[in-house]
């Protein structure tokens, strides 16, 4: 199997520091470019965090065997990748993330393989009856679109089952949920 790439976007939002969101990517393009892509993405999402968070995406990674998960290697790319939010006011709970889920045209197990990312931040002014605006769904799904045809190599990871049997196929589409998600546990 093919390496991948982990990139992992630090968060700092009032509550503090702590805050990850971990995303894999192909063995190509340059990580620069992926770095760009991605950095780019949470750029156009901005406008529906507070100026009070901030994303950052790390220098360093590992690289993992997505067929077996072992660590095969590391990247380094040292251009900065950082911003704030762009709204005034109160963010959401800290536990309360907008959820956007990515979709493949990979068959695991008799489905098809999905992925989810948690996004911290959000303006309390981008929620109308408890859930996401119309408005921050339409810009966001956009992002995904663009980010996605931007040919980084984002993928969606099923980790191997003992030892082996990964797969890391690149995501065909991103959707921004309805509701608000909580992330209960996170593998790391």
């Amino acid at each position: 199997m093919a390496d991948q790439r982990e990139i992992i976007t630090d968060w700092v939002t009032p509550a503090g520091s702590g805050f990850v969101t971990v995303m894999y990517f192909t063995s190509t393009p340059t990580i620069a470019s992926q770095r760009t892509a991605l950095g780019a993405f949470w750029t156009s999402t901005d406008g529906a965090r507070t100026n009070q968070v901030r994303w950052t995406i790390r220098t360093s990674g590992r690289i993992l065997d997505a067929g077996t998960g072992i660590l095969t290697g590391a990247w380094t790319e040292n251009t900065a990748r950082t911003a704030l939010g762009t709204v005034a006011g109160e963010c959401v709970a800290d536990a309360t993330q907008v959820l956007m889920r990515w979709k493949t045209q990979t068959i695991v197990a008799g489905r098809f393989l999905q992925g989810r990312t948690f996004i911290p931040g959000l303006s309390s002014a981008q929620v109308i009856s408890g859930n996401t605006s119309a408005i921050l769904r339409s810009t966001w799904d956009a992002a995904a679109a663009t980010f996605l045809a931007s040919g980084a190599g984002f993928s969606v990871w099923h980790r191997p089952q003992g030892g082996s049997g990964g797969t890391a196929p690149v995501a065909s589409s991103g959707q921004t949920a309805v509701e608000l998600a909580v992330l209960r546990h996170r593998r790391h």
